[in-house]
């Protein structure tokens, strides 16, 4: 038989799990700001996209910025899994709604 304990975690981690937008934390509309202005300037071809090279570089702009996730996936070195992981149709390269997706 479960302990009370592990019932009460058990339907705190369903309680959270079920309340809209809680999967996904949104960032504050400053750190979209400047998670934006990051996007714009790891994209150094210009394409308006994110290869996986400037992908990395954006991740540690936003990890110097203290945006989201991005510290962890660069002391972690997940680079690729968050790629993988933002990159919703498998097309090798990250837009700008891809990314607010993830968030």
């Amino acid at each position: 038989m479960p302990s009370g304990r592990y019932l009460r975690t058990l339907a705190s981690t369903v309680t959270v799990l079920l309340l809209p937008g809680a999967a996904h934390a949104q960032l504050a509309p400053e750190a979209m700001k400047q998670a934006q202005l990051n996007f714009t300037t790891a994209n150094a071809s210009g394409s308006g996209v994110l290869a996986v090279g400037e992908f990395r570089t954006f991740i540690d702009l936003n990890a110097a910025s203290g945006i989201g996730r991005a510290a962890k996936i660069k002391s972690n070195n997940a680079y690729d899994r968050a790629f993988g992981r933002v990159d919703a149709n498998k097309d090798g390269v990250i837009t700008w709604q891809e990314y607010l997706a993830a968030q």
